[in-house]
């Protein structure tokens, strides 16, 4: 039966182009549609890593001058400290961190390790202090956080999640292992070689970037500004002829610190809507010149995943919508145009005995197989994404069945389209039908 529909489709190709035509085109857009949403809601599926509940950040401004000294550089971050003192002393204030990149913002650090095999492990970073796991909630599912015990080492605490774990260590335990030489610093002005990191912990994931965004590999670097701020005492000294600290320590051991960008911040339950104005003037006091700008992260969040992830899938469903709506629209004139034209055709198959369902059977297996055909086409075309590696973040699981789900729902549309011609065309009588020349 497939091969004589076939036929007849091929008998009156100069109609039926038009139609594999626009559903193909439909399928192309649908796909692109599906494999965007279905890619967000596996991410959604995904843990976030961090609690937003009851948290603020406050961004802050700091002007920069174009040679700042190191004695600058210090004075800024013994301020920042004196900030953070400040912040934890409110008693509204549960918890504080500060952070070089807060969340929900379109702000990151990307760098990437060399393995001893040459493989290239690439990953978000951030660095953050001792504090962030508590005010964030965020679970350590191997070892340890970072904390006040790493300082004075002559290597930095970083924490890393457990997907960057798999691809660095495999299957051994990544806590307590020295991370592979390679770029996996924060770039640092008028800093020399790179010093030695040790992984203390390893995290269950954290997403910067909401839930939408990609599960990957992420690593926190412990940023200690309390002791960088310290200016160095006359050296000593240390081991191997170096320098040495006040403590006796080689110079390597002291700790290089960035100036974080913001302070996270878990407030206690109940605290009322003036708490933002009397905190800013308390930070404002200690440093008049910077700027702060201090929101809820849930708001922060709503605003960041609406702009970025939603805003764009909307963009899209609209337009495919309307794209599927004019196609659905025009396929059905089409389609009733056709059985209209084959009244004589169809008349004759009622004549020698065929019944409705048949007639309706024949146009719906019709427009099936002419749908096929285009989701034939379309899949072909589609194919060539991954092999030119275009699908960006997407698995190829995700899809495949993206692809699946588009030519179903496209199945559904064109049934839905050829419902009322089909039902046209069994409603001509035999005798009236044989009249047409």
């Amino acid at each position: 039966m497939a091969l004589h529909l076939l036929k007849l489709i091929w008998n009156r190709k100069r109609a039926n182009f038009l139609i594999v035509t626009e559903i193909l085109l439909s399928f192309l857009v649908l796909a692109a549609v599906t494999t965007v949403a279905v890619h967000y809601w596996r991410n959604y599926q995904a843990p976030l890593g961090f609690s937003y509940e009851r948290i603020w950040d406050i961004v802050v401004r700091v002007p920069r001058g174009i040679d700042a000294t190191p004695e600058v550089e210090r004075e800024r971050l013994a301020r920042f400290a004196r900030l953070m003192d400040a912040v934890r002393q409110a008693p509204e204030v549960e918890s504080a961190s500060h952070v070089l990149m807060p969340s929900f913002r379109s702000w990151e650090w990307n760098s990437e390790v060399t393995l001893p095999d040459g493989t290239e492990v690439s990953f978000n970073g951030n660095s953050a202090g001792d504090e962030l796991a508590a005010t964030l909630s965020i679970p350590v599912v191997h070892g340890r956080w970072f904390s006040r015990e790493d300082s004075g080492q002559n290597w930095d605490a970083v924490v890393i999640n457990a997907a960057m774990a798999r691809a660095i260590f495999g299957t051994e335990q990544a806590a307590g292992k020295m991370m592979p030489r390679g770029d996996t610093s924060a770039p640092r002005p008028d800093q020399g070689p790179a010093r030695p990191q040790r992984v203390v912990g390893v995290l269950q994931d954290y997403r910067q970037f909401g839930e939408y965004s990609t599960p990957g590999n992420y690593m926190f670097e412990r940023n200690d500004i309390v002791s960088a701020s310290q200016a160095p005492a006359a050296s000593a000294a240390g081991t191997n002829g170096q320098p040495a600290a006040a403590d006796g320590k080689p110079a390597d051991a002291r700790v290089e610190a960035q100036l974080p960008a913001a302070i996270v911040l878990r407030l206690r339950p109940g605290v009322d809507a003036q708490f933002e104005e009397r905190l800013v003037k308390n930070l404002q006091s200690v440093a008049p010149d910077w700027g702060f700008t201090m929101k809820p992260v849930e708001d922060v969040r709503s605003e960041y995943l609406r702009s970025n992830y939603l805003t764009p899938l909307a963009i899209m469903g609209m337009v495919a919508g309307f794209l599927l709506l004019m196609v659905a629209l025009g396929l059905s004139g089409v389609l009733w145009q056709n059985v209209t034209q084959r009244i004589r055709e169809l008349g004759l198959r009622r004549a020698k005995g065929a019944d409705r369902a048949r007639i309706k059977l024949q146009i719906f297996m019709e427009l099936a197989l002419m749908t096929g055909i285009a989701i034939g086409l379309g899949a072909i075309i589609l194919a060539q994404l991954p092999m030119f590696g275009w699908l960006g973040p997407v698995p190829p699981g995700i899809y495949a069945a993206s692809l699946v789900l588009a030519a179903a729902l496209l199945f559904v549309l064109t049934s839905f389209c050829g419902w009322y011609p089909s039902l046209l065309a069994t409603r001509i009588p035999p005798a009236e039908a044989l009249r047409y020349e």
